[in-house]
Order: C-alpha cells, then structure tokens, then sequence
C-alpha cells in the first residue's frame, strides 16, 4: 500500500511538473510574441539598430568610394570591416527582414549616408509558401531599385543565396527553389536592361541544380565560413575591382518576366510604414533567423 501511495504521489508530483512547465512556456511564448506585434507597430523595420551610427556617418559627410550593402540575416554575417580593413563598406544587413521592411530601410540606413553605391539584396524567406506573394516581392525590390537610381548612386542588385535540398523540403515543400531561380533570372534580366551592376551570390554558390551544397552551409539557408568567402571574393572583383561589374547587353530571353507595374494593386503602406494586409492581429510570418 505504501508503495502504490508512492508512486501516487510521484505521479501526481510529475503531473504538476508538467502542467507547470506547459504554463512557463505559455507564459513565455506570449511575451515573446506581443513583443514582436509590437515592435512590428513601433518600428517595423527595426530602424533603431543604426541610428546612432548612421547619424555618426551622416556627420562624416561625403566619403569617397563609400558602398552600402542593404539586405538581411546573410548580409549581416558578411564580416566587411574584415575583410576589407580601410575600405568604406558599410554593412546594413539586419536578420529575418523581408524585402518590404528593407524598403522601409532603404532612406535612413542606405541613401542618407550618401553613398556613391548601394547594393541591395534580399533572403530566401521572402520565397516562402506562407511570405507575400511573388509578384509583391518583385514589387518591393523594384522599389528599392528605382529609388537608389533616382538619387543617382551606383546600383548593384544581388541575386539570393539558394537553400539546401534538405531546408527546402522541411521550410517549403520544395517549392523554394523553383522560385529562388525565377527570381534570380528576373534580378539578371533588370541588370540587364537596365545595365546595373550585379552581384551574382548564386552563381558561386549554387550546384547545377540550384540548390545550395551541404559544403556551403551548416543549416541550408546561411552560407558557413567557405561560403562566405565566396561571396567575398565575388565583393572583391565586383564592387572593388569593378571586374565584370555590369550584366552583360543582349537579348531577354522568351518568357522572361517583365517588369512589375508600379501601379498594381493593393501594395498599400500605411502611416506607419507598415503593408497594410499586415496590420491585422496575425503578423507577417517572419522566421527568426539569428
């Protein structure tokens, strides 16, 4: 008897654990998450991060040869200050952004700080089944493309970083890739026609089948040390070195997708800044991605 009352209790005492941990991690999951609604209000393209430090390059005046690289969490892990002691490159890279909250971005962290070259690149969560939809992605990154050439600075547009085979089939059902290469052929077609300069991320990255190898990556959507330095090499003959820095003139091929138009529809910012499909109790399914 004394035994079964021992065991009793020690279930009883398991049962409460657990109840308890549940509700730790209820508790712990809200917060997280008003947080996130409400930094997603107050500031929905985290412009705080730079703004002691953008007001500190404003000061500076006009640098000679400053570049400014605008994208997200795989920018952000470029070291180059690094990789380029004494060069004026400035890193604006801030992780999980999607290309809207880079829009939202692109004044104070990029064309404030009067650069003579902007590159803009955006991540493969903006590719994502439950990320807006394709055409607004075009959209958006299009609208960084026009104001960075109305100011007169030097455009770099950058194609997007392929996932594994593996972060494909587990993020997207393996729909990410198709529209990865989509987007990219698009990216090299705007190059093209409108002779932009490009930093062709996925050429050096990806296999033949457009995805990026387990080599180059330790969790199939960021690119590890060598994949890295690819990209820092391919920084080194395009931007420093100006080698092979405009996409080529020639024919678009057929089928190639045109230009977004700038009056589609229902791409509303509100005062805020914020998409106005996103102002609803459910937040844009951002993933974190530090």
């Amino acid at each position: 008897m004394n035994r079964l009352l021992q065991g009793a209790l020690a279930l009883m005492i398991a049962g409460l654990g657990v109840v308890s941990y549940k509700a730790w991690r209820y508790r712990s999951d809200a917060r997280t998450w008003h947080e996130r609604w409400l930094a997603l209000h107050s500031d929905p393209a985290h412009r705080v991060r730079y703004r002691a430090e953008n007001e500190r390059l404003r000061n500076e005046g006009v640098v000679a040869g400053r570049v400014v690289f605008l994208g997200a969490s795989i920018t952000d892990q470029l070291d180059l200050a690094g990789e380029f002691p004494g060069v004026p490159f400035i890193n604006r890279g801030d992780s999980g952004q999607l290309v809207w909250q880079q829009l939202l971005r692109l004044e104070p962290d990029a064309l404030e700080l009067r650069p003579e070259m902007v590159v803009i690149k955006m991540c493969a969560i903006n590719l994502l089944p439950d990320a807006p939809p394709f055409e607004d992605t075009q959209f958006y990154f299009a609208q960084m493309a026009d104001q960075v050439r109305a100011r007169g600075v030097k455009l770099v547009l950058a194609t997007t970083v392929p996932v594994s085979r593996a972060w494909d089939r587990a993020e997207a059902d393996g729909t990410a890739t198709p529209k990865i290469r989509r987007f990219n052929e698009w990216v090299r077609d705007q190059a093209r026609m409108r002779r932009d300069m490009i930093l062709d991320y996925a050429s050096v990255l990806a296999d033949d089948e457009g995805y990026l190898p387990d080599s180059l990556t330790d969790d199939g959507l960021h690119p590890n040390l060598a994949g890295r330095q690819r990209m820092i090499s391919l920084i080194r003959s395009v931007v420093l070195e100006g080698r092979g820095a405009t996409a080529p003139v020639g024919p678009i091929p057929p089928g190639a997708i045109p230009p977004p138009d700038a009056g589609a529809a229902v791409r509303v910012v509100d005062a805020g800044g914020v998409p106005s499909q996103y102002l609803g109790p459910q937040a844009p399914n951002t993933p974190k991605v530090d």
